[in-house]
Order: structure tokens, then sequence, then C-alpha cells
């Protein structure tokens, strides 16, 4: 099936009013919640995106305008977001085949999910297809129209949630490692928490999980991550006086990730492109020099060091020290010149990571 016969059905209508503030119009960042959520689909290719208003309309309409959605006012609002959900179906064109249903309160959606649950259900031809987050269903799920019936039926008790529990045997669970997919803005303290996750731009430790298990990243190997960025936030603390300026989000992000592809040939590389490709092009740059770096001795420390220092650092799950793992390292490749030259290159950027950190904090080194 074609993207263009598939919709975004957008609920706005709603009082707000746990939140005690108007949720369409709550900013994010140089735009708001509705803006970012049209932004969002119109990033993905679709084309037809259907929003419902109810309470404040006029204010909606407005901050809309310029954007090619089609705007439905739903004038029973007051009666929850079931009559709002059934208003918007209602008024979508014949032409449409599925769309995704997302209330505005839940704003933060990535463009990987919507294709990820496109992709599922153009190949499955499921009638329901949901986002799921580390086993937990989520919001938008993308819905056949040849449901509309069954859900303009509805006599809105239990909401959209009671009907589509009737429809769990044409459903589809779509693993995504996108958290935002939970993260609804019920009331205030929600909204500052989409807030500090908009903010950092990186995955969380959660999503870099989840993005391990979509990689078939074996558990051993998720465990080694794990130390690494325990590894990161030691070596953090040790140069927290330095005043140097690491995204340290960014680096905890590649520590979880930097093997995400270690079983394959070149794994730092290619581990980097998969990063890249997801959007996170600052954490591929670190990853690519997990393995190997060019240390410059009079250039400032730097977060692409502090990995390959960390990874270095770390036996499996347990900080070894550089020398007990590279003494294992050139023992391993004994006959292999090749490989016992990168390993000493390997050694040498190590000890100039070091002597960089030892100048910078005035103090000797305490984990080699």
């Amino acid at each position: 099936m074609a993207k263009d016969t598939v919709a975004a059905l957008i609920i706005a209508a709603g009082y707000s009013s746990r939140m005690h503030d108007f949720k369409p119009l709550l900013s994010f960042e140089k735009t708001n919640a509705i803006k970012k959520l049209v932004q969002t689909y119109e990033a993905c290719g679709i084309e037809h995106i259907y929003v419902v208003v109810g309470y404040l309309k006029e204010e909606i309409i407005a901050t809309l305008r310029g954007y090619n959605v089609r705007i439905v006012y739903n004038e029973a609002f007051d009666q929850g977001m079931f009559s709002s959900i059934q208003k918007g179906i209602s008024a979508m064109d014949e032409t449409i085949e599925a769309f995704y249903m997302n209330p505005v309160d839940i704003p933060l959606i990535k463009t990987q999910t919507l294709e990820r649950l496109y992709e599922a259900y153009a190949r499955e031809k499921k009638g329901v297809v949901y986002p799921v987050f580390l086993g937990r269903k989520g919001h938008p799920p993308l819905i056949d129209m040849r449901y509309k019936n069954t859900i303009l039926s509805g006599n809105g008790e239990g909401g959209l949630k009671k009907v589509l529990e009737t429809l769990e045997d044409d459903a589809l669970h779509v693993d995504v490692c996108d958290q935002s997919i939970l993260m609804d803005m019920d009331a205030k303290e929600d909204y500052f928490a989409l807030l500090r996750y908009d903010a950092m731009n990186v995955p969380t430790k959660e999503e870099c999980l989840a993005i391990m298990r979509l990689n078939d990243v074996p558990e051993p190997v998720i465990k080694h991550c794990e130390a690494v960025g325990k590894t990161v936030l030691a070596l953090l603390n040790e140069i927290s006086m330095c005043h140097l300026i690491v995204d340290k989000n960014a680096l905890l992000a590649a520590a979880y990730l930097h093997d995400i592809a270690r079983h394959e040939k070149n794994h730092a590389k290619v581990g980097a492109d998969k990063l890249c490709a997801m959007g996170y092009a600052s954490i591929g740059d670190m990853i690519e020099t997990h393995m190997d770096i060019t240390v410059d001795p009079h250039a400032p420390l730097n977060a692409n060091e502090l990995l390959f220092l960390a990874d270095k650092l770390v036996c499996e799950t347990e900080v070894c020290g550089y020398e007990k793992r590279f003494e294992k390292a050139l023992k391993k490749c004994e006959g292999n010149l090749e490989a016992q030259r990168a390993i000493a290159q390997r050694l040498e950027a190590v000890k100039m990571i070091i002597a960089k950190i030892e100048n910078c904090t005035c103090k000797a080194f305490a984990y080699g």
C-alpha cells in the first residue's frame, strides 16, 4: 500500500484540566506541542493530517495557520477523547486506508517509530499495529480503516482502548527504541520530564538497551557496555574539576552502544554508521574511534578519548586496568606482528590519554 493513503489523527480537543495549562500550546524549544506533532508527521511523509479541536479551538487554528492540516471541530468535546476520535474518523477522506491515532499529550514521537509502524503494517496487513518499548505498548497505534464502523459504533465506555482490546487477534506489536511512546503529559511534572527528555537529543539508557535488543546484541556484550558506561561515569567524576566541555549524556549513550556491532567486521565503523543512520551523528563519531584513535597530546581531553580509555579499562564486565587487558591481548595475538603492532598503538594512545588526565587533575591516575 502507498503511504499517501495513511493519515494522522491528532486529538487536541480537551480541557487539559489536570495540567492546569493548555497542552496543545505548551512550548517545546522554538515550537509547541501541536506544531511539533504536525511537523513530525510531515517529516514522515504523511500528507493527510487531521487535527480534532474543541476547547480553545481558535488558538489551535491560529497556531497551525500555514500548515497543510484538516481541522475538525468536535462540538461535543466535553464528552471525552473517544467522541473526538469518532469525529475525526468520520471526517476522513474515503481514500484513507489506515491512520495513526495520536493524542496531543504524547508529542515527542520520533519519525523512525512512525516508519517502523508503517513498514510493519504494509508488510503484515494487520488491523492494529502498536509500538512497544521494552515490553510496554504505547502511542500511536496505526489502525486500519476496516475497523472504522467498529469504532464509530462504540458507546465510549472504556474509550478506544476498550474497542481495540476486542481486536487483539488482528493486532501486531512492533518493538521500537523510542521511550517517548510512553511519555504523556497529564500533569506539570510530566511536561517538565518531556522537556528534559527533548533537550537531551540522545538516547536514554533505556533507549540504548532497546536499540541493542533490536540489533540482537548478546547479553554478555550488553553487560560489557553497561560496565563501560559505569567507567565513563567514574572518569567524568575524576576530571570533574578540570572544566572540560563534554556532553555527558552523549558520552554515556556512546558507552552503552559502542559494541552494538561487535560481531561484525570493522565493528566500530559499522556501529557508527548505525547510529548516524538513526540521527545520532555525535554518538556515531565517538563509537567510530573506540577501537583505534589518534591522540593529540597538545589538545584538550575530549569525549572520544574518554570512551576509548573506558573501553580499554574494562575486561568483559570488570575494571581490570589497561596493563592487564593489553597483556592478555598481546598474548592472544602472539606471532601476528600486524595485530601486535595495532595493539601497541592502542596502548600508546591509552598512556597519552592518561597523561592528559593526570596533567588535568594534578594527581596519579587511579584506574590503571
